[in-house]
């Protein structure tokens, strides 16, 4: 089995600049997460400027800084402006890395 990856989000930061929220799976190395941050350019199309990469328990105490945590409201709610999502204007795809 090859590494697969799967885009679970596209995050429009402007016209030419977004994050993708990556999930990636490895049978030698497990799951991961990688957040990353994507330009476009004309001729080119959309390109990874960098990148982070997160491990499970990383994630899980992101989600718990955020207040992400299964129902329960947060200790420190965010400001409201954190809650405004824009309409999706992607939908998710699998990509398939059989050369990594």
């Amino acid at each position: 089995m090859s590494r697969q990856e799967t885009v679970l989000s596209t995050i429009p930061a402007s016209e030419t600049e977004r994050l993708l929220v990556v999930l990636i799976q490895a049978p030698d190395c497990g799951s991961r997460m990688e957040l990353r941050q994507q330009s476009f350019s004309n001729g080119i199309g959309w390109f990874t400027q960098s990148s982070v990469q997160l491990e499970p328990g990383q994630v899980a105490a992101l989600r718990n800084a955020l207040g992400v945590t299964g129902g329960q409201r947060p200790a420190r709610p965010l400001p409201r402006e954190f809650a405004k999502i824009a309409a999706a204007a992607w939908e998710p795809k699998v990509v398939r890395a059989d050369s990594a």
